[in-house]
């Protein structure tokens, strides 16, 4: 469900705006873990076969995993700005 259409829904009511981005905070903090646990695995895995290659992936895998965090970022600001401000129709249109 897109966050315009969830928060049309909620307009009937108030958004737990602080629920959404606590969870977002988990979110932020699973990614960091998992690259870093990821990244140790690569790392070991370079270590041990002398391969090369599982540095390359690390290095992909922490691209990929750095723009995920931003746009998550994205989402966490939306929402910061959202609570501080009314919801109205026309505001949902422009998100």
């Amino acid at each position: 469900m897109k966050l315009k259409n969830l928060l049309k829904e909620q307009q009937q009511g108030p958004v737990d705006y602080q629920y959404f981005l606590e969870q977002i905070d988990a979110l932020a903090n699973a990614v960091r873990d998992f690259e870093q646990e990821l990244g140790s695995a690569l790392e070991t895995a370079e270590e041990q076969t002398g391969d090369v290659s599982y540095k390359q992936i690390q290095n992909q895998v922490a691209r990929y995993l750095s723009g995920a965090s931003k746009q998550v970022t994205g989402v966490y600001k939306l929402l910061d700005r959202l609570q501080d401000k009314p919801t109205t129709s026309t505001d949902i249109g422009e998100i």
